[in-house]
């Protein structure tokens, strides 16, 4: 059955980084861990001289050579040959599945010689699909039929990996508030905080469903997921948050999340959480 969705159409070409930082195989792990710190990045592809793609070598890698003080070994000996790779051809679908079936942060991208021509993470994906909707972009509405805000319920179901439908709670919820007269910073705050959570349930959850109700005072958006959950909210609620060990965060590293973009995008926000069950996000924004 064909898929009308334009999202489904996207390719990883069109998410991709390119300009990727890169090792070669006979370089240390010392080498590794300073190009590592210097770059702000947790993962590199290790290439012949011939730019094709032979492994990978990661934080954890450089983290495990220094407690065993060996970071004067050759990369070669340290990094992960058996590498999953994806094609610049295919879907960002297929990266999306690979990355919830092994937990990898990130994907070398590779032609069909095997060289690298870019590497694509989650990150990618979120902050590309927001500038394709064209989330921060309200269109003027001058001619409203009805300007005074009525009660209006939306609701949305979300699949996890369902990258197709990725975006369509918050393109629909901006559409409606434009619709509604609402303000130019209220939508864009709302399709924000939809936008981070919409994306967290597809790239991390199993299941979820979004509820907007929209009254004349403020928008108030329900998000509930099934999976995996949150350990630690207080944490995860920290700008720049990381699961990374001291060590890890000595070196430089980090991983952010959306939920301090939802936070900052709200006026009223709470989220509990159980850990193996899901999660539960309570967003208001105040129309007037």
């Amino acid at each position: 059955m064909l898929n009308n969705n334009p999202q489904s159409k996207l390719r990883i070409e069109d998410m991709m980084t390119t300009g990727v930082i890169t090792v070669l195989p006979h370089m240390t792990m010392r080498q590794a861990k300073e190009t590592m710190r210097l770059k702000n990045i947790s993962g590199m592809p290790v290439i012949d001289h011939a730019n094709r793609l032979i492994g990978i070598v990661t934080v954890a890698d450089v983290i495990q050579a220094l407690d065993e003080q060996k970071l004067d070994l050759p990369i070669k000996e340290r990094m992960t040959t058996r590498v999953h790779s994806i094609k610049p051809y295919e879907s960002v679908n297929k990266a999306l599945a690979i990355f919830r079936q092994h937990g990898y942060g990130r994907l070398p991208v590779v032609d069909d010689q095997n060289r690298v021509v870019g590497i694509i993470t989650t990150n990618d994906i979120v902050k590309r699909l927001a500038k394709y909707l064209r989330l921060d972009e309200i269109e003027e509405i001058t001619d409203f039929p009805n300007k005074t805000v009525q009660n209006h319920t939306l609701s949305f179901n979300i699949k996890g990996g369902d990258f197709d439908r990725a975006g369509l709670a918050a393109s629909t919820i901006k559409k409606k508030l434009a619709e509604l007269g609402i303000s130019h910073d209220i939508i864009r705050r709302a399709a924000i905080a939809i936008y981070e959570a919409e994306m967290n349930i597809v790239i991390h959850a199993f299941e979820g469903q979004i509820w907007a109700h929209i009254s004349k005072d403020k928008l108030q958006i329900t998000v509930s997921d099934t999976g995996p959950g949150i350990e630690d909210i207080e944490q995860a609620m920290q700008v720049g948050f990381s699961t990374a060990t001291d060590q890890i965060r000595e070196l430089g590293f980090g991983a952010g999340m959306g939920l301090p973009n939802i936070k900052n995008s709200s006026d009223k926000f709470t989220i509990t959480s159980t850990p193996g069950k899901g999660t539960e996000l309570d967003i208001q924004i105040f129309l007037n």
